[in-house]
């Protein structure tokens, strides 16, 4: 019993833990971009992305029900931050303006990867956000 209500007392600090550094991501993503709306919460459930988000991806947000993140509840530390980012960012474009520039999106990751020194992150990231603007360059022609 003294066993099963430490995994219970460990788990809430766990929870309460990330839900305060997914609060901190969000206020910089809201700075990044010079947007606000009301904070939601991230849902980690791998069934969730299955089922909404795009083949492949680790996460996504959703414009139903007021707005939706689903993430992964097994992504790596090393992306976990710029990935929140990246939705929350999604998240304040669309709940602001109604659209999403996947562009600008990727942009302000590789600018926060810079600010927590993450330099080989943000260099992948560039590449990356490199490759959606050729592709969107060459659907545009």
């Amino acid at each position: 019993m003294k066993y099963f209500k430490s995994i219970i007392f460990l788990s809430i600090i766990l929870a309460s833990t990330t839900v305060m550094a997914n609060k901190v991501i969000f206020e910089s993503a809201k700075k990044h971009l010079n947007l606000d709306s009301k904070y939601i919460e991230i849902e980690y459930d791998l069934n969730l992305v299955k089922d909404f988000c795009p083949k492949q991806s680790v996460g996504c947000y959703i414009s139903a029900d007021m707005g939706r993140i689903f993430v992964e509840n097994d992504l790596s530390k090393t992306y976990h931050d710029v990935v929140i980012f990246g939705l929350y960012s999604d998240y304040l474009q669309h709940s602001n303006i109604g659209l999403i520039d996947s562009s600008l999106t990727c942009d302000l990751q590789v600018n926060y990867l810079i600010e927590e020194k993450q330099n080989d992150l943000a260099d992948l990231f560039s590449n990356h956000c490199n490759d959606i603007k050729r592709n969107k360059f060459l659907a545009f022609n």
